[in-house]
């Protein structure tokens, strides 16, 4: 079992989200976030985990939610903690490990070139606020592309 972090930001009434260079999904626009490493606590890792992607110190505000997310392709499991942070006012990023992007709530609603469990996690937890615990089995089909049940 892989635990994992991400971390939502909001400034402006627009969300945060980076553009995988590695890993699953390069290519598509992701929750920032991390594993979380051995002896660390979730807000601790979320912390780091920004500090390392987008360069900022940000504030732990609450655990938004969980969920659990097996990656049938690599008979992997993770369990995934979405964390709200905050920026300050003035915070400026600066010398961000990935590409990154400001997005609104409807832009991240109706693109395709967002991580679709990222998307959920934003919808259920965030925009709707309305689930604490999402179950998700993410698969691969023959052309390579993956999908969620």
């Amino acid at each position: 079992m892989v635990n994992v972090v991400l971390g939502i930001v909001q400034k402006e009434q627009k969300i945060l989200l980076v553009k995988r260079e590695r890993g699953d999904f390069v290519g598509l626009w992701a929750i920032p976030g991390g594993k979380v490493e051995e002896c660390e606590h979730l807000d601790e890792a979320v912390k780091r985990e920004m500090l390392e992607e987008v360069g900022l110190e940000m504030k732990f505000e609450k655990l938004l939610g969980i969920s659990t997310e097996i990656m049938h392709d690599k008979n992997s499991t993770s369990l995934i903690y979405i964390c709200l942070l905050k920026m300050n006012e003035n915070d400026i990023i600066k010398n961000p490990e990935f590409e990154y992007k400001w997005f609104t709530k409807n832009e991240i609603i109706k693109s395709k070139n967002i991580i679709e469990s990222d998307k959920r996690f934003i919808e259920e937890f965030f925009i709707n606020r309305k689930e604490n615990y999402l179950k998700m089995d993410c698969y691969r089909n023959e052309n390579g592309e993956y999908f969620w049940k």
